[in-house]
């Protein structure tokens, strides 16, 4: 029984690690497009990356040395914005001109709604309110009880 135990242990977590690691088909760096109407520029609309620090919908902009990077709600992204990388006007125009960039402006209007969302909950709220409270305990209630219930589950 011990041993069934550990194994299923085991391969439940062989099971869950290769999951997480295999992660989306994406690949990071995605295919640069064409700007419509300024020739020889590219651009590409990311999603948000999850390092915490650029997790906003943004563009990136290039021609030779010239790269450039920005929100599509306007500000920094990667530490520069298209006009701090001089990219100039009128491609920056066209760019938000694209059904590309479009979309990321919508998907970043809703993320922004889904945060406030989010935040509004805070800390202090989370704890004081006792239903939250009841629930942890009462699954940890369950847990306990199960594995006192069961010692030859655990200890064989």
């Amino acid at each position: 029984m011990k041993k069934n135990f550990i194994l299923t242990m085991i391969f439940t977590l062989l099971f869950s690690t290769m999951l997480l690691s295999i992660g989306t088909g994406e690949a990071e760096a995605a295919t640069m497009k064409q700007v419509p109407g300024s020739p020889g520029w590219k651009y590409r609309v990311d999603k948000p990356h999850v390092d915490g620090v650029n997790n906003d919908w943004h563009v990136h902009v290039e021609k030779g040395k010239i790269k450039g990077a920005e929100r599509v709600t306007g500000g920094k992204s990667h530490g520069k914005t298209l006009n701090s990388a001089g990219v100039p006007k009128s491609v920056q125009k066209n760019v938000k001109k694209t059904s590309d960039f479009k979309k990321a402006l919508d998907k970043q209007k809703k993320l922004e709604k889904e945060r406030q969302k989010i935040s509004k909950y805070s800390w202090f709220d989370i704890v004081m309110n006792p239903w939250y409270l009841v629930t942890i305990a009462s699954l940890v209630g369950v847990g306990i009880a199960q594995l006192m219930n069961l010692p030859k589950l655990v200890f064989g």
